[in-house]
């Protein structure tokens, strides 16, 4: 059957090849407008409830995410200092997509006057304070007040926040970096920080760009230099790294063809393109080197096509058993992002398997076979020794080689048991970076920037209600982890104080009333509660890192909290970080845990038709077996937590472990059916395909571990856990294969006809 199309791919090749030039170049032609979304608030669907509630809060009060600027000098209240903060706060109003900006220069005051009480701003924006006595009293008045101290002002006044509250609809992350841009452009007294969410999107966002430029290009030089040790041939070296970069070119322009933007999780996709793409091109050349004149058309035609066509089944096989072990991620995973990674990783992979089958072979034909005499050289001698060495030790002591594999799973079991999960964003920076030191300052001096958000719903003007929001103020801030909860309610009592009333909520709904009246059209009310008045947001202030066990004690002791005192008034919601944190968590567990189901058995049922035998079928899942029980357990031992990037090691270890047990397993059967002897098979298995795959798990882990130069710590761990999986996928197919085989003495199948009928075309051919 493969023969038929192996011969049409050589006598097509001129089409071929300009069929691929065209779809590169196109290709290329919208990787121009290539977008990244940084935002992993994105990554749970918008249908989820809290990010709809999250949604919600965001378009009715002027935006859900907040980019907070920390000003820290040696005091505060000091004239220079202040019109540091005037100038930014004006200059940040300007800026479009920020909806509100506040600040000790423009925040809200209430005080008493002669008339009664006065709503104006703590600094008269126009007449800012010069004097050492006007600095002195505001610094007093200032932190004598719960509104500000340790809020807007640290309680020791070396720091301030300047806090912009975007647009639901703003590109947080450009926003984010026209900020930094205007600030570093003006000269200001004291050192800024910058925290939150926006801040930290726009540092992932240039990180994700910054290792695709470094890292692709170091995968693919370390790549070409194992080829060349491989191969010693420039087709050798060349063909896999064409095809991996026209396979990259399709899938991610295809990418922004539809205007998917690479996210955290799909800048991983052109990495894995890699290791995919030059592991089936390695098999196709590999196979054409098996004879010095395969792929030379000045022979014969028929000579290329018959080397081809026995290895496209396997390669076809191996990309479906990788495909669906992407696909996985697409039926497996309730989260966007996940869903998207496994839609175009799946189709990065049909792409490298086409052009494999296809545009390699073809532009092969152009190129000069390997000579002969380099098949008898020093270093093809040298690898041949080692791989004869390997061969013979694993076919002597069968029971060692699973004795030895059997103390392995034993300490891989040992540390599964210790696998943490963690989805804290703050996490996925380097120590001592900018963004960690803002966060680590902002912790410091005003109990962190992570919100915590509660809709109340109810009749915002009614004593009861804002008495509720108040006990719920008092719940959250009794909380080891929460502080600075706030509401409208704290206006409405600030004002009850002020008019000599004590610091309470008024008893009546008419006191409220006039009290209200005071605040209608000031600028920070509409952040706190709906024109309607039957809305209202209560804020509070996350301090510790989103550790998921911390996440868990957050939100569900709010959930509970909630439960035990909604009424027929009023009720309560939660949304923010923390619960989308929450989200997070619950479905990257579900995402690992159903793509590994999915995936396995999609691998077994292939091995199985491919070998034709239930037993064939179980010996196929060893490798993967063993390579996933070591990744998690390495992740144990070595505290690698389980987060948005390591939770597609399971699913990926699957899809990409799987081909060298179908290439081995594959061209066993086929010396199997020639030879009649299961240890010559095994033997000339491992001195040919096992060679292969030696090339290939070498490339592929060097390729992998490049990602430890990542500038984002969960592409760290990822890399170095791939890795791991190769290093064990590959040792699963070259020894415990073998040893398994010399000991149960398979039969896959019947007699291979096609082989056969290769072994007759090549013999007419000599």
């Amino acid at each position: 059957m493969f023969a038929g199309f192996s011969k049409w791919v050589i006598e097509q090749r001129k089409y071929l090849i300009l069929g691929a030039l065209i779809i590169t170049l196109v290709s290329g032609y919208f990787i121009r407008s290539i977008k990244v979304n940084p935002d992993f608030t994105s990554y749970l669907p918008k249908s989820d409830p809290v990010v709809r509630l999250f949604d919600h809060i965001g378009e009715e009060y002027g935006g859900n995410l907040l980019a907070l600027i920390a000003l820290e000098a040696d005091d505060i209240f000091d004239a220079g200092v202040i019109r540091d903060i005037d100038r930014i706060t004006r200059g940040l109003k300007t800026i479009s997509g920020v909806s509100y900006v506040t600040s000790i220069t423009n925040i809200l005051d209430i005080r008493s006057d002669a008339d009664g009480i006065e709503v104006s701003r703590l600094i008269d924006e126009y007449d800012l304070p010069e004097t050492n006595e006007e600095l002195d009293e505001l610094k007093e008045y200032a932190l004598a007040k719960e509104m500000y101290r340790g809020r807007l002002i640290s309680e020791d006044a070396t720091a301030t926040l300047i806090i912009c509250r975007l647009q639901p609809d703003a590109d947080e992350a450009a926003i984010a970096q026209q900020i930094k841009t205007m600030i570093g452009q003006s000269a200001v007294s004291g050192q800024v920080y910058f925290g939150g969410m926006p801040f930290m999107m726009q540092d992932v966002s240039n990180m994700i760009i910054d290792d695709l430029k470094l890292l692709l290009p170091l995968v693919a030089l370390l790549t070409a230099l194992i080829l060349y040790l491989g191969f010693r041939s420039p087709r050798g070296v060349l063909l896999p790294l064409i095809a991996v970069g026209i396979s990259t070119t399709w899938t991610i322009g295809l990418m922004c063809a539809l205007c998917v933007p690479v996210s955290l999780v799909s800048n991983i996709i052109p990495v894995i393109l890699f290791a995919v793409g030059s592991a089936y091109s390695i098999h196709v050349i590999s196979r054409l080197d098996e004879d010095p004149s395969a792929g030379d058309t000045s022979s014969s035609p028929t000579q290329p096509a018959a080397y081809l066509s026995g290895v496209i089944l396997p390669v076809i096989l191996a990309a479906f058993t990788t495909m669906v072990g992407f696909l996985s991620f697409v039926f497996g995973s309730y989260l966007t992002t996940i869903r998207e990674f496994g839609i175009f990783a799946t189709l990065g992979v049909f792409f490298s398997c086409i052009i494999s089958i296809t545009l390699v072979p073809a532009l092969a034909s152009y190129m000069k076979p390997k000579k002969q005499r380099k098949r008898n050289g020093p270093d093809e001698r040298t690898r041949g020794r080692v791989i004869s060495k390997i061969t013979a030790a694993t076919l002597k002591h069968p029971l060692l080689t699973l004795a030895l594999s059997l103390v392995l799973i034993v300490i891989a079991l040992l540390g599964v048991p210790r696998i943490e999960r963690n989805v804290d964003i703050l996490d996925y920076f380097k120590p001592g970076t900018e963004v960690r030191r803002a966060e680590n300052l902002m912790k410091e001096k005003f109990g962190g920037s992570t919100p915590v958000q509660i809709l109340v719903k109810g009749d915002i003007l009614e004593p009861e209600v804002l008495m509720a929001m108040k006990r719920f103020q008092e719940f959250l801030e009794s909380h080891a982890d929460i502080s600075h909860a706030q509401s409208v309610a704290d206006l409405v009592e600030e004002m009850s104080f002020v008019v000599g009333e004590g610091r309470a909520i008024p008893g009546s709904r008419a006191k409220i009333a006039n009290l209200w009246f005071l605040l209608e059209g000031e600028e920070i009310v509409t952040q706190m509660v709906n024109p309607q008045m039957n809305e209202a947001i209560i804020q509070a202030t996350v301090g510790s890192s989103l550790q998921t066990d911390r996440v868990k004690v957050i939100v569900d002791g709010i959930n509970e909290y909630i439960a035990e005192n909604n009424t027929t008034e009023y009720s309560f919601e939660q949304t923010g970080m923390p619960s989308i944190h929450y989200r997070l968590d619950e479905n990257i567990k579900q995402s690992l845990v159903s793509s590994i189901v999915l995936a396995t058995t999609a691998v077994f049922i292939t091995v199985l038709l491919l070998l034709r035998s239930l037993r064939g079928g179980l010996i196929g899942l060893v490798p993967i077996a063993f390579s996933l029980l070591g990744i998690f357990g390495f992740m144990g031992i070595l505290r690698i937590p389980l987060d948005i990037a390591t939770v597609l090691v399971g699913g990926v270890s699957i899809g990409i472990g799987i081909d060298y047990s179908i290439h081995f397993l594959g061209r066993f059967r086929r010396e199997q059916a020639r030879m009649g002897n299961t240890r010559d098979a095994l033997q000339q298995t491992l001195q040919t395909t096992g060679r292969a795959i030696s090339i290939n798990v070498i490339a592929v882990t060097a390729g992998f571990l490049v990602l430890l130069l990542a500038n984002l710590v969960p592409l760290q761990r990822f890399g170095i856990l791939v890795a791991i999986t190769m290093l064990a996928s590959g040792y699963g197919a070259l020894l415990m294969l073998p040893a398994i085989i010399i000991l149960t003495k398979p039969v896959f199948g019947g007699r291979n006809n096609n082989s056969i009928n290769e072994v007759h075309i090549k013999r007419s051919a000599k």
